[in-house]
């Protein structure tokens, strides 16, 4: 989940305190850490808890909701002294789950992926993502990949709604014939005085979505799957382009000014109050376009051109978390029936209609649910031949050069060719010592 909004909250009506009254000493307990601090996925969660509860009367779920940078500081320190929860939703990848699993404090669940039918029920390359040397140490959920916001109404003001198309193909997702045509709407955007792209890369981790979303457009898919799994390298001239294509933007003064002191927030609320003419960013922002914009049917999105024509319309995607359970819980069998029943396909209908979220189950027809016209969208979106948000794929020494990358560039202190180049490095370093993605 890639939103950062709140800091420790405990959650709602969900989390029950159980210590000293006869209740606990009846029921088992069930602790779960999830990141679903949002309003529509939080009630979601409350009414999955709610409902398996009553359906167990001998079992309390007692759920603490904690915003991406708390969980992140205090899950592994609570794991590893034993403190921590029975069940986790926390960041797939090699900087972030890949250390847990290291340090043996996640349960491996890849016999239960054949005895449960999760082998058949998820689509395999959202289970690529938590697989760790050819063993499997999570369940992934929501798919997730880059796009761009735009306003109808600012666009038809500019005179610019006619460079909006279908996508050859598949008429239910929107595109631009070329590049060109985005410079142009971000161009009008700027003489009219609007911001062209909300960004805020105070957290460098937004401009490390874009740089995925540009290195999708130029290099593509194939091209990153041979530096992660065969002989590439990150300062291949293809890489370069893409930091410079985020360089030129800046240089073009399309996005927010000083970018590196706006916040995530901050950039999504100048696209919100319209005052910015695109933003862009990700799937996971539908549920808030939906919650915090006066006109929400005034917001729509689209998905960029590939820069190179032999390329398919494709985007940078990731899971959101993924589900795991702790290798020292005494309540294994209980937190894994209860992930069965919120990752079940009855369950899938319900994160797409009520959390606006797209749950990795395969053969979903949601042509039959109840879901908004951008939901639509999304989830059409799903099925293209996505890329990688890299961040959630690569070793922490990775992120840290690509992070720094992203505002040097924007400040002038470094270019192109030195970000790439130190990418490269910190690759060569965590390859060397067997911390990286080996999924294939």
């Amino acid at each position: 989940m890639k939103r950062v909004t709140l800091t420790g909250l405990v959650g709602s009506a969900a989390v029950v305190c159980m210590s000293g009254s006869a209740l606990a000493q009846d029921k088992t307990v069930v602790t779960v850490w999830d990141q679903f601090f949002s309003d529509a996925p939080n009630a979601l969660m409350d009414s999955f808890v709610a409902e398996f509860e009553a359906a167990h009367p001998g079992v309390n779920i007692e759920r603490n909701v904690l915003d991406t940078d708390a969980i992140r500081a205090t899950l592994p320190t609570a794991l590893a002294s034993g403190s921590g929860p029975d069940l986790f939703y926390y960041d797939a990848g090699p900087a972030f789950l890949g250390p847990l699993v290291d340090a043996g404090l996640v349960a491996d669940l890849s016999d239960e992926y054949e005895t449960l039918g999760w082998d058949e029920l998820l689509v395999d390359w959202a289970v690529e993502r938590v697989t760790f040397n050819d063993r499997i140490w999570g369940v992934p959920n929501e798919i997730e990949y880059t796009n761009v916001y735009f306003n109808k109404n600012l666009l038809d003001d500019l005179g610019l709604g006619n460079l909006i198309v279908s996508a050859a193909g598949n008429e239910n997702l929107l595109t631009l014939n070329s590049m060109d045509d985005f410079a142009t709407i971000l161009t009008a955007a700027k003489d009219s005085g609007l911001v062209p792209v909300s960004f805020g890369n105070r957290d460098p981790g937004r401009g490390g979505h874009l740089f995925s979303y540009f290195l999708t457009l130029t290099a593509g898919k194939d091209f990153v799957d041979n530096i992660l799994f065969g002989d590439g390298t990150w300062d291949a001239p293809e890489v370069v382009a893409a930091w410079e294509l985020y360089k030129q933007y800046n240089d073009e003064g399309f996005y927010t000014p000083s970018a590196n002191a706006i916040s995530y927030d901050e950039g999504n609320a100048l696209f919100f109050n319209n005052r910015a003419g695109t933003n862009i960013t990700g799937t996971w922002l539908v549920a808030d376009v939906m919650d915090q914009v006066a006109d929400p049917e005034s917001i729509d999105f689209l998905l960029l051109p590939s820069v190179n024509d032999d390329l398919p319309l494709s985007a940078a995607a990731g899971i959101g978390s993924t589900f795991a359970i702790s290798e020292s819980s005494d309540n294994k069998d209980i937190a894994l029936e209860f992930l069965d029943f919120i990752m079940s396909k009855e369950a899938g209908q319900r994160w797409l209609e009520d959390a606006s979220i797209v749950p990795p189950i395969a053969d979903l027809n949601s042509q039959d649910f109840d879901l908004s016209p951008m939901m639509q969208r999304v989830v059409m979106g799903a099925s293209l031949p996505l890329s990688y948000n890299l961040d959630v794929v690569m070793p922490s020494e990775w992120n840290d050069a690509m992070k720094s990358g992203t505002q040097s560039l924007l400040d002038g202190s470094s270019t192109a060719q030195d970000v790439a180049k130190a990418q490269q490095t910190a690759w060569e370093t965590a390859k060397s010592e067997g911390r990286i993605w080996k999924a294939k």
